[in-house]
C-alpha cells in the first residue's frame, strides 16, 4: 500500500505525501513534523531495503578503526569471539539491528548524519554519528526524534537490556573516553554460552 493510499498527506496543504521520509513538504515548504509514538508500519520497500544488509556478518556494526585497532594490537580474534557470543548470543543480527543499518544508511544518504571518526567504547565498537539536521530513525514502527548536535551510534542487546531500551541505538551528546571494553566483560554480560 502506498503512502497515499494510507492517507499520508501533508499537515499544512493537504497534498498527497509519496515519500514517508520526507523532512518538508514539497509541495507548500513545511517542515513535516513525525512524534516519537507515531506508528509507520513498514513497507514492502522497507524490508527489501533492510534484507541487503547480511544478518550473518559479524563485522556489520564495529567502525572499521575499531577493527583495525584491534588487528594491530593481534586481539581481533578476541574481538570476533565476542561480537559473536556476547553482542549477537550466538545467533545473527536481528530484525531491528538490521533496520537501524538500513536507517542509518539512508540518513547518510540524505545528509542528515555524518560519522564523527569515533566509536562506541563497547563492542561491537559501532561508529558514532554526528546529526548535522533535525530528523528522525524509524525502527520497529517508531520514529525516534534526534535534533542538530545529537549523536547516534547503535546499542547491542545486553546494553538495551541494562538501559531498558526499546531499539537498538542511543541517541545524545556522548562525551568521550580512550576506554574500550568487550561486551562479554561487562556486568551482567551471558557468560559461559
Amino acid at each position: 500500500m502506498s503512502p497515499i493510499e494510507n492517507g499520508l498527506c501533508c499537515p499544512n496543504c493537504n497534498e498527497p505525501l509519496r515519500d514517508v521520509n520526507l523532512i518538508i513538504c514539497p509541495y507548500c515548504g513545511v517542515e513535516i513534523s513525525i512524534q516519537v509514538e507515531d506508528n509507520y508500519p513498514l513497507k514492502e520497500k522497507d524490508i527489501t531495503e533492510t534484507f541487503k544488509f547480511d544478518p550473518e556478518n559479524i563485522w556489520l556494526f564495529t567502525d572499521p578503526d575499531a577493527i583495525k585497532y584491534y588487528e594491530e594490537h593481534k586481539k581481533l580474534e578476541e574481538l570476533r569471539h565476542d561480537i559473536k557470543f556476547s553482542v549477537m548470543r550466538g545467533g545473527v543480527w536481528n530484525k531491528d539491528e538490521l533496520e537501524y543499518a538500513a536507517e542509518i544508511e539512508r540518513l547518510l544518504n540524505q545528509g542528515s548524519i555524518e560519522e564523527k571518526r569515533s566509536h562506541w567504547w563497547v563492542s561491537p565498537h559501532p561508529t558514532v554519528y554526528r546529526v548535522k539536521m533535525r530528523g528522525y530513525i524509524r525502527i520497529n514502527g517508531k520514529a525516534h526524534r534526534f535534533i542538530k548536535g545529537n549523536e547516534i551510534t547503535f546499542q547491542c542487546r545486553m546494553a538495551r537490556e541494562q538501559r531498558n531500551l526499546n531499539a537498538p541505538l542511543l541517541i545524545k551528546k556522548f562525551t568521550p573516553t580512550n576506554s574500550s571494553i568487550l561486551c562479554g566483560e561487562m556486568k551482567g554480560s551471558m557468560k559461559g554460552m
